[in-house]
């Protein structure tokens, strides 16, 4: 559907441009009919011809023609004269002279007639109204008017007394006015006022259904979040989008906020028991390393008191990354670079790459990425777990990428890999303590790092699909604290 594709802006415009022509149309044939009426146009005939007489009258008694006595012949040609100055800015008159005394006509003339000829001679079918109407002025002393109705025109005719002379006379053609065209003329704009109601409709039915979805799918996402708003047209359509973006937006925070929380009690309850455990496990490497120095003394190496306190330190290390949980043991914030931590956890983990025949990549940042505030130590381990889990999950021969950049108010750290890639149930879960998609593996590390991140009020953005999973760090940009730093570091 065409209105479809426009937006009600556009087509409130074009209804706007269309309302106003049509408007001024009409107005236009409301004036022109008005100004066709016959009794309009034969009173404005009336007053042009009672000028055109005034002009004639004016003009013969300045020629002084009543004082003089010349022939018929001559004084014909001197009326016609004056008729021809007389009527020469009176379109489509025609007029002359009465004489009394002859009881003729003379002086005719139509200046205005337009013909390859100046016509001379008076129209022989009016000729009887002309002296009939000029016999009655000049008896009467008054101006006499008359209107003649022959099928093709109306006739206007007018005369003036001209005392104790005869009289002068005008006449005028008035073409009778054709219907056809102010019926073409509205029946146009009854068409266009129809369009634009039926237009006007359209839209309000558009705003009307529009606004009838959005309350449908409003309602609907109160039930169930995961619903979307369908396409709509025009401007609600572009509502319809923002909305569902919001929505996306809501549920990924509502998730985000879930994850941090269910982080944030098993954490608490986490690094609780880790320092419980902390202290006995101590003392048991204690005791076993005093009771393997005895039985090195007296000779006795049968027992596995090596493997027991390997096992010892395997549980210490595991408490020791469990205690990241505990906002007790953060580490306090130091002025350095993203770009150095990043440097750093590749050339820590260059060997173990070298072992797993992978490649290690690194993507420095177009420009040098200013000194801040960072906790250099814990965000160097999570570096060491997004790049030791993407060496992990690379085939053999493959590359992992590393790199920093500055995305506005963000420094990012990214890690990518070409392995299979995490479902999307996978996603949800990998953050949460004690997953792990390998058979050997804790489900601490990532736990960890979202942690850390999460501390130093950033966050984990992951995208992951089939030959490729990247993991990126944001962390937000103190400008007046690298401010700061920057002066300190210069001085």
């Amino acid at each position: 559907m065409v209105l479809r594709r426009w937006t009600l802006r556009q087509q409130l415009t074009i209804l706007t441009v269309l309302f106003l022509g049509f408007s001024g149309l009409a107005l236009w044939l409301v004036i022109q009919l008005f100004e066709s009426l016959e009794g309009t146009v034969i009173a404005r005939n009336q007053r042009e011809l009672a000028s055109a007489n005034t002009r004639l009258i004016k003009l013969f008694w300045e020629s002084r023609l009543d004082r003089t006595q010349i022939p018929n012949a001559r004084l014909n040609k001197s009326l016609q004269s004056l008729s021809t100055d007389a009527l020469t800015n009176f379109p489509r008159v025609e007029g002359g002279f009465y004489l009394l005394g002859g009881d003729r006509l003379l002086g005719y003339a139509f200046p205005t007639h337009g013909g390859p000829v100046p016509k001379t001679d008076i129209p022989p079918a009016e000729q009887d109204s002309i002296l009939q109407l000029t016999r009655q002025a000049t008896s009467q002393g008054l101006p006499q008017e008359l209107v003649l109705r022959p099928k093709l025109d109306i006739l206007v005719l007018r005369a003036d007394p001209l005392p104790l002379w005869g009289a002068v006379w005008t006449m005028k053609r008035m073409p009778r006015i054709e219907d056809g065209q102010p019926k073409i003329l509205s029946g146009l704009i009854v068409v266009g006022i129809l369009i634009i109601g039926v237009w006007t409709f359209a839209i309000a039915v558009q705003l009307q259904t529009g606004v009838q979805r959005l309350q449908d799918s409003l309602k609907a996402m109160e039930v169930n979040p995961k619903e979307q708003i369908p396409p709509l047209p025009a401007e609600m359509g572009l509502l319809g989008t923002a909305i569902n973006t919001m929505q996306s937006r809501r549920q990924d925070l509502e998730q985000r906020l879930q994850r941090v929380g269910r982080l944030a009690s098993l954490g608490q309850m986490v690094a609780g028991v880790a320092h419980e455990v902390r202290n006995p496990l101590a003392s048991m490497r204690l005791n076993l390393q005093y009771t393997q120095r005895q039985l090195q003394k007296q000779e006795i190496t049968n027992l596995p008191i090596a493997s027991l306190l390997e096992q010892v330190e395997r549980l210490e290390s595991l408490v020791q990354r469990l205690l990241y949980f505990d906002r007790n043991q953060q580490e306090i914030p130091s002025l350095t670079s993203l770009e150095a931590i990043a440097c750093e956890s590749i050339a820590l983990l260059r060997l173990k790459a070298q072992e797993c025949q992978v490649e290690l990549v690194y993507h420095p940042p177009a420009q040098s990425l200013e000194q801040t505030s960072l906790r250099r130590r814990e965000l160097g381990q999570v570096l060491v777990n997004l790049i030791l889990n993407a060496i992990q999950a690379s085939p053999q021969g493959e590359q992992v990428s590393i790199g920093v950049t500055q995305e506005r108010n963000y420094l990012v750290a990214w890690v990518e890999d070409r392995g299979q890639g995490l479902s999307a149930a996978e996603k949800e879960q990998i953050f949460v303590p004690f997953y792990s998609t390998k058979p050997e593996g804790t489900g601490l590390g990532l736990a960890i790092s979202h942690e850390i991140v999460t501390r130093n009020a950033g966050y984990i953005d992951v995208q992951s699909q089939p030959g490729c999973t990247r993991f990126s760090i944001y962390l937000p940009v103190f400008h007046e604290d690298s401010k700061c730093n920057g002066k300190n570091s210069d001085s």
